[in-house]
């Protein structure tokens, strides 16, 4: 799905856009503009699912892109932003047919909830023939038939509406398979359900229609089919394919129980606290249970994955957790730090900013320019990465600088203390006196004697 945040100012649209992981939602596709007029060209010209719009805009506000939408028929869902004193333009937006209105400072919590309430609108009013094949991914499909993630079920949730149409469903698994056996298989189940079979090591596994399953027993004497079930109901499911595929008798208890150790949304982005939740799990298919949400969660994060590495997860190795724990914990990892670098570079390029700007007044709006991002959203960003407040890091940046031009220069007091950004010379004589016991003239008497 494809999502539009609009708001004049950079900072709001930089802030929003990495508030949340959008892809949890089934976001692939993120616009963001600060040119109103433009958003409503592209709104026109592009399919856009969801829009998430400032109210008050210049020349083109919130309530004119709602109007614009609504004139013209467009199936665009959107999420207004506005300020308690424009509660009666969000009140018009509500009426004009937005979902929903947030209250600036944005909460991380309110946009969630928002996102949650426009996915489940979408889903509620896509119509049920839409069934697009050509962006039909199989091995996403069974993760959302297996795995505790809403977004990506509701996504599925037509093509699970167009299957039930037509056929009950078999598990099908065949060993030691040749070229041949593929293709009678894809011959039996046609060139569209063929996306639901896989090939892991030696074998073939997947979800077929029940008449085919019927067909590839005569034809394939080593195949074995499970007894047909039907996809809406996905407890049957899950269990038919536990217990199928990796011998296990699962039960909804064993489901509801596992979620009490499986990780929040946060604890997901440690692969410590995966490892710690993963330790806590006795019983053997719970243990499978809970790695299978961990390969969900790659599935979902990974931009690198490589299916064919996932389908082996599934179906050879997932019998075995203990031993397949420690890859996924590596790959947890790995997305991790990649998220790391990233948020790393910005880090480095603001520190860097800062100190070779320490004459500047380095207020937040001025570092937030830097890193593009919003002001608040950086200072946290900023605490979280370092550990440290970003006016502590400049203060202790700007003595460790007066340290140096006491020692190195002959520059008097007062104008070090302009140099490294303090215009009252008393105030940085106190500070400097906390940060090193002694003040400034002290401190560069002691240092000629040594």
């Amino acid at each position: 799905m494809r999502l539009l945040i609009v708001d004049d100012g950079h900072y709001v649209v930089e802030y929003m856009k990495h508030l949340l992981d959008w892809s949890t939602f089934g976001i692939d596709q993120i616009e963001t503009m600060t040119n109103s007029i433009e958003a409503r060209e592209m709104l026109t010209q592009n399919h856009i699912d969801i829009l998430i719009t400032d109210i008050r805009m210049p020349e083109v506000s919130g309530i004119d892109l709602l109007q614009h939408i609504h004139q013209h028929s467009l199936p665009t869902k959107v999420i207004i932003l506005s300020g308690y004193s424009e509660f009666e333009y969000a009140q018009q937006g509500i009426r004009l047919g937005a979902l929903d209105y947030l209250l600036k400072p944005v909460d991380k919590d309110d946009v969630e909830k928002a996102m949650s309430k426009a996915i489940n609108n979408i889903t509620n009013t896509r119509p049920a023939q839409s069934v697009a094949w050509e962006n039909f991914d199989g091995l996403g499909y069974l993760l959302s038939l297996l795995g505790h993630n809403e977004t990506l079920r509701k996504e599925y949730d037509a093509y699970t509406e167009f299957l039930l149409g037509r056929r009950r469903m078999c598990c099908f698994k065949l060993d030691g398979f040749t070229q041949e056996h593929e293709d009678v298989i894809k011959h039996a189940v046609g060139d569209k359900l063929d996306r639901l079979v896989w090939a892991a090591g030696t074998g073939l596994f997947g979800l077929v229609p029940e008449e085919a399953a019927g067909e590839l027993t005569i034809k394939l004497e080593q195949s074995v089919v499970s007894p047909p079930f039907l996809l809406n109901d996905r407890n049957v499911t899950r269990q038919m394919f536990y217990r199928f595929f990796l011998n296990e008798d699962v039960h909804l208890e064993d489901f509801n129980g596992i979620f009490n150790h499986s990780p929040s949304c946060g604890d997901w982005e440690s692969a410590g606290n995966i490892i710690k939740k993963y330790g806590q799990i006795q019983l053997h298919k719970q243990k499978i249970i809970f790695l299978m949400e961990t390969i969900l969660y790659v599935y979902l994060t990974d931009k690198d994955r490589d299916s064919s590495e996932t389908v082996v997860w599934i179906f050879n190795q997932l019998r075995y957790p203990d031993e397949l724990s420690s890859t996924l914990m590596d790959r947890v990892s790995r997305i991790r730090n990649n998220k790391q670098m990233s948020i790393q570079t910005i880090v480095d390029k603001v520190q860097t900013y800062i100190e070779d700007h320490l004459s500047h007044g380095l207020s937040l709006d001025e570092l937030g320019k830097v890193a593009h991002l919003h002001p608040v959203y950086f200072s946290k960003l900023f605490k979280q990465e370092t550990g440290e407040n970003v006016s502590n890091y400049i203060s202790r940046k700007r003595l460790e600088k007066a340290s140096q031009l006491l020692q190195d220069s002959e520059l008097r007091v007062a104008d070090i203390a302009q140099m490294v950004g303090y215009r009252k010379n008393q105030y940085f004589i106190q500070l400097f006196k906390v940060e090193y016991g002694v003040t400034p003239y002290q401190y560069r008497r002691n240092m000629i004697h040594q």
